[in-house]
């Protein structure tokens, strides 16, 4: 194709990405499912039929995914995404009466004859009823098999479609980012509106996440938005803000990278008023 033709097509807007906030979605999930919900789902979230162990297994892998991010506990509590260069999260859900941390020591995931390394942060564990551990796979690197053990024993393969997914990951750019009002008067509360520009360059549709937080509450939401491959979108978002201090911080923040911007307050609060010096 033509660069300029590629360029063209990168910039054509498209009525079918979705824009979804407070939330994870669009990853591929190995989890089996009706046929007549496998017909109203994306490519990305066709289930497939997976091994399982017997209920005699100490562990049961319940399904797996692949993530262009993940959202983990940040200080313990507050959900955040985190996400870090040329990386994709595969996740493995399982269920047991084991604790977590049993589990982590002993589940593994093999790729190519390489031990895939864990995530650095772990998905928030009170969102699901199952334990899920995630793994760090490169976006950088073509894979021809791979499969997951326990306890140094090897319970199910990686699926042709499951590697076909790691081999043709999304790749998200964000640009032009602005928030709007840029002064607020003290005292009030009201949502002011975060827009960027995303593009996915990569092969493969996928789903792109950012924390937003402002000073209205202690965390933050969960900003998604899915694109299909070599495609752009304009992403928006509201936030709730209070006028108080000199500004207001606004903060995207996508693993990867980060962007601030400061909301001017401006005036007294209303209602407030100006004292006057006592008469002599």
């Amino acid at each position: 194709m033509p660069p300029n033709e590629h360029a063209c097509r990168r910039r054509q807007f498209l009525k079918t990405s979705v824009i979804m906030a407070v939330g994870v979605s669009g990853c591929l999930s190995d989890n089996s499912g009706s046929p007549a919900d496998s017909a109203t789902r994306s490519p990305e979230t066709q289930p497939i039929t997976s091994q399982t162990s017997d209920g005699n297994e100490p562990v049961n892998i319940v399904s797996l995914s692949v993530t262009d991010y993940i959202v983990y506990a940040l200080a313990g509590v507050h959900p955040h995404v985190h996400r870090r260069k040329d990386k994709q999260y595969l996740t493995l859900s399982v269920n047991s009466a084991l604790s977590r941390d049993t589990i982590q020591n002993q589940l593994r995931v093999n790729i190519d004859g390489e031990s895939v390394p864990l995530a650095e942060s772990q998905p928030v564990r009170w969102r699901n009823e199952t334990i899920d551990i995630a793994f760090a796979v490169s976006k950088t690197e073509t894979f021809d098999s791979g499969y997951i053990l326990y306890d140094q024993k090897k319970r199910q393969s990686l699926s042709k479609t499951m590697l076909t997914r790691l081999n043709t990951p999304p790749v998200f750019e964000v640009s032009e980012l602005s928030v709007s009002p840029r002064e607020l008067r003290a005292g009030t509360q009201r949502e002011v509106t975060v827009s960027f520009t995303l593009t996915n360059t990569g092969d493969g549709r996928g789903t792109f996440g950012a924390s937003l937080s402002g000073n209205f509450t202690s965390g933050s939401q969960t900003v998604t938005a899915t694109l299909d491959s070599d495609s752009e979108r304009n992403v928006t978002q509201n936030i709730r803000v209070i006028g108080r201090n000199d500004t207001v911080t606004i903060r995207l923040d996508w693993g990867v990278d980060e962007w601030m911007a400061d909301i001017s307050i401006i005036g007294t609060p209303i209602g407030s008023q100006t004292s006057t010096p006592a008469p002599k």
